[in-house]
């Protein structure tokens, strides 16, 4: 007997009766990633009114002729930096992730080091330490597992022997750990990196972090874990299937509201184009070559560092971007990374295809950017990931006035977005088979 599909508003019942209760980590990941995009948003607002007067050209642009013509441009500005470039100098770094959460640092995970800490500055989120021969730490709680911890560690040494070297590294325990477990948590600390976060408003900056990221995700191909392996993020058709799914259910939730508030309302009215936009990105990814390409990729997997956030990818005084933080890393396809840098710095610059072509030029560099590869960027930046985003934090999680604010960015650069994505579609379907 062929099962009928259930409607969505038991669909939405069924689910609040089965699904198990929020655990205090998960709350935790939602408010850090809903602070750290409002936090970004605050940092970065005042390149809002320096970006939009450069919007003449913002939506359209030629795939071919703008990566020529912004390689010129950005490539100058990189030979330049070079030129007076100062070195990060004796693995002094900086940890400056975006605020989330505090937490006291044990003194006996200090102690556990093979440091004489002089000095300890709480920080939000860390503890910064200095050491007697004027060294700096960023000593974290983190939510990983040691095990994952160990993962993380020898992936970084494994893409530092291929060559990668910008990133925050491991400060080893007395026992040579590259973490530790006191009373049930687990700590870690880093080098710290003087640097500042990078502003994703910023060609320059896009680009660097683009080419950290490039060549942090090729020098990890190779990588295996026998002792510790998180799941891998190759699937995405059902990845975008269940946001697909989510977003549904989050808008019958805003529909069903008898009090409904500013938020829900502004959702609501948005429901066709962003099921429209949903329904497009999972066809995308149906499609054959997606898959095909996916599937080769996972046979020869690299890690992506999936917390593409300002505060995650440090643009240093040499002109170059060194990555922290890589909780989220796992083997995924690299267009991950690629479409969350995309999303973030086109919002900065109102869909302005500039600031994409530094992007795209830098991944290309790395590695040659095919048809197929385009392709899943257009998925995945056409489906509404930030109205999805702030509904299933605010609808799941918990209620803030900067929601709205942020839904209503999202709702006032709707035509520029579809106007960048419908250009960037064409584009896409104009190269040849050649150019995969």
């Amino acid at each position: 007997m062929k099962r009928q599909k259930m409607p969505d508003w038991l669909e939405v019942l069924a689910s609040e009766f089965l699904k198990p209760p929020y655990f205090l980590q998960a709350q935790l990941e939602a408010k850090e990633a809903a602070q750290s995009t409002h936090s970004e948003n605050q940092t970065n607002s005042a390149a809002h009114s320096t970006s939009a007067n450069a919007n003449h050209n913002a939506h359209s642009y030629d795939l071919r002729g703008g990566l020529t013509a912004v390689a010129t441009d950005v490539s100058s500005k990189a030979t330049s930096a070079k030129q007076t470039r100062t070195p990060v100098g004796n693995g002094r770094t900086s940890r400056s992730a975006i605020p989330t959460q505090t937490y006291d640092i044990p003194k006996g995970v200090l102690d556990r080091y093979p440091v004489t800490i002089e000095r300890r500055e709480q920080m939000p989120g860390i503890l910064r330490v200095v050491t007697d021969e004027g060294k700096r730490y960023a000593v974290k709680r983190t939510h990983l597992s040691l095990p994952h911890v160990w993962f993380v560690h020898r992936m970084l040494k494994y893409a530092q022997k291929q060559g990668f070297s910008r990133y925050s590294k491991f400060l080893l325990t007395k026992k040579k750990a590259p973490g530790v477990n006191d009373g049930g948590n687990v700590y870690y600390a880093t080098e710290w990196i003087d640097a500042q976060p990078a502003n994703f408003a910023s060609a320059e900056h896009v680009a660097q972090t683009a080419y950290a990221l490039a060549q942090f995700h090729e020098a990890t191909r190779g990588f295996t874990s026998e002792k510790f392996v998180p799941n891998d993020a190759f699937n995405l058709f059902e990845m975008t299937k269940e946001r697909n799914h989510d977003l549904r259910q989050l808008i019958y939730k805003a529909e069903a509201n008898d009090d409904k508030d500013e938020f829900d309302k502004l959702f609501v009215s948005l429901k066709a184009e962003l099921l429209d936009d949903a329904a497009d990105s999972l066809q995308l990814l149906q499609q054959a070559e997606c898959a095909a390409f996916l599937h080769a990729d996972k046979a020869n997997a690299g890690i992506s560092h999936l917390d593409v956030i300002p505060g995650n990818c440090l643009y240093a005084p040499d002109h170059n971007v060194y990555l922290i933080d890589f909780e989220l890393s796992t083997f995924a396809p690299r267009v991950l990374d690629m479409a969350h840098l995309l999303r973030r710095s086109l919002q900065l610059n109102h869909w302005s295809g500039d600031i994409a072509y530094a992007c795209f030029l830098h991944f290309d560099t790395v590695k040659t950017i095919p048809k197929v590869e385009y392709r899943l960027v257009e998925a995945l930046l056409k489906f509404p990931y930030r109205a999805w985003r702030l509904a299933h934090t605010r609808y799941h999680f918990f209620k803030d006035p900067a929601q709205l604010d942020d839904l209503l960015a999202y709702a006032d650069e709707a035509s520029r977005r579809q106007s960048f994505l419908k250009s960037f579609s064409e584009q896409v379907r104009s190269l040849s088979v050649g150019d995969d």
